[in-house]
């Protein structure tokens, strides 16, 4: 069995993946995908559960001990900690997918591109063959 290390960029890691997996599925699925929905329900699903984890995690990152803006006032340490992942965890989805959707964006740019090139390429060649006949 392998050691469990309570590194934060794990968590991310598969609330990454978990947040691909979902995406894919809506859209195998031809279900209409709602991204604040989807973030908030991975963000929520990849906090642990377990006490010891969390106080793990939290003798590992030190920043999650204290109070933010999502902690009551009469929140004690684990719910504060919990708090902190998810911001943490939230953020990071939301990066992600900023970015995801970027990179999309830029490929379809390059397609289009490309195919405009393409196009060009073609009635160059057209024009040529013409004048050559």
């Amino acid at each position: 069995m392998e050691k469990k290390t309570y590194y934060l960029s794990e968590l991310q890691r598969q609330a990454r993946e978990e947040l691909e997996d979902r995406i894919k599925w809506c859209r195998e699925n031809e279900e209409q995908e709602n991204s604040d929905d989807l973030i908030h329900e991975v963000a929520d699903n990849n906090i642990p559960i377990y006490t010891y984890d969390l106080l793990q995690y939290a003798s590992n990152n030190f920043d999650l001990i204290y109070k933010n803006d999502l902690c009551s006032d009469d929140a004690d340490c684990i719910q504060i900690i919990q708090a902190n992942i998810y911001e943490l965890l939230m953020d990071d989805l939301y990066e992600y997918l900023t970015e995801k959707h970027q990179e999309e964006r830029k490929e379809d740019w390059t397609t289009v591109i490309n195919k405009v090139g393409e196009a060009e390429t073609v009635k160059t060649f057209k024009k040529q063959k013409t004048k050559g006949e």
